[in-house]
């Protein structure tokens, strides 16, 4: 592959830092980090990566990368909370706009576009497969839908697209899903209904990177969308068996069957429970067959992030 200028947004959240962090290991890229805030920047200063302050959601913030000779955009950045919808808007869809037009006024040779399976969540099907309709369950879900539609209008008029859509990621420093399931198991909080039995299936930080920088020089994943997830799926027992195994903490309790009519209809509480009541299951045949197979599994990485995870302290 020849020498690239990337330019890589959401570099100080979780997903992002990982993927600078494994490129930076390599000769063959010059990294530019588009960056809000200096101070989170910070880290990332000894990887000599080249920072770019401004803003996705302020276009005008944006024309200074225009003096810049880009080949590829990865697009990480976006807001993943449900209480705002003007936020989530003006970050995951707006912001996504403003850096379309930016990678066609760049001329760039791709834009990786990293969405979410949200966007497909609502339908029944087990497995989820990536060419089912649009169907969100939550507002984060309905603002990746909207970006995807901005990059899939992009695509048609020529700039070169790749939808990337992992499930939900875990890994050592993540900061939602572990942190919450872990309180939650520690002060006996968290229950399993119905067994848990139900199938969860997560994807591992690294697997992500390593798809997005498959990406950088595959043409087959131009076409389409593709489902981002580790090959083997646990139960959501299994994952709470996990954590409590590594916390040397009591497994969680199993809710009785006489509850879970009652709970169903608490309002909020009863959403997060509808939400270990469907196998989340995708399927990565399609990854599969555009050569890239996921080589960390969730059995032995899970147990490794909490580790760590304990170790930094983070997940008190």
């Amino acid at each position: 592959m020849p020498f690239m200028n990337i330019l890589i947004t959401g570099v100080t959240g979780f997903i992002g830092r990982h993927l600078v962090e494994e490129l930076a290991k390599k000769h063959d890229y010059k990294i530019f980090c588009l960056v809000r805030n200096d101070k989170k920047a910070q880290k990332l200063e000894h990887l000599g990566v080249k920072f770019i302050y401004a803003d996705i959601t302020q276009k005008h913030t944006l024309t200074k990368i225009l003096r810049h000779n880009i080949d590829i955009i990865v697009h990480c950045a976006g807001y993943v909370g449900n209480d705002n919808k003007d936020l989530l808007y003006k970050t995951n869809v707006l912001g996504t706009q403003n850096l379309c037009e930016l990678a066609q006024n760049l001329n760039v040779d791709r834009f990786i576009y990293l969405s979410s399976v949200s966007v497909i969540s609502g339908n029944p099907d087990i497995p989820l497969t990536e060419d089912l309709p649009y169907k969100a369950t939550c507002p984060y879900g309905e603002s990746k839908i909207e970006a995807e539609k901005i990059i899939l209008a992009y695509r048609q008029r020529g700039l070169k697209m790749v939808i990337l859509r992992p499930c939900m990621i875990y890994g050592p420093d993540e900061p939602h899903m572990l942190k919450t399931l872990c309180k939650l198991l520690r002060f006996r909080m968290l229950f399993t209904i119905d067994k848990g039995v139900k199938k969860l299936h997560l994807v591992y930080v690294k697997n992500v990177v390593n798809t997005i920088i498959y990406a950088l020089d595959k043409d087959k994943l131009l076409e389409g969308s593709y489902f981002v997830a580790d090959e083997d799926v646990l139960s959501v027992k299994e994952i709470f068996d996990i954590i409590s195994s590594q916390y040397k903490i009591a497994k969680a309790w199993d809710l009785p069957v006489i509850l879970k009519p009652l709970l169903l209809n608490v309002p909020i509480l009863g959403k997060k429970v509808k939400f270990f009541l469907k196998d989340r299951i995708y399927s990565t045949q399609k990854l599969k067959e555009a050569g890239f197979s996921a080589s960390c599994k969730t059995r032995k990485m899970l147990p490794e992030s909490l580790k760590t995870f304990m170790a930094k302290g983070r997940a008190k």
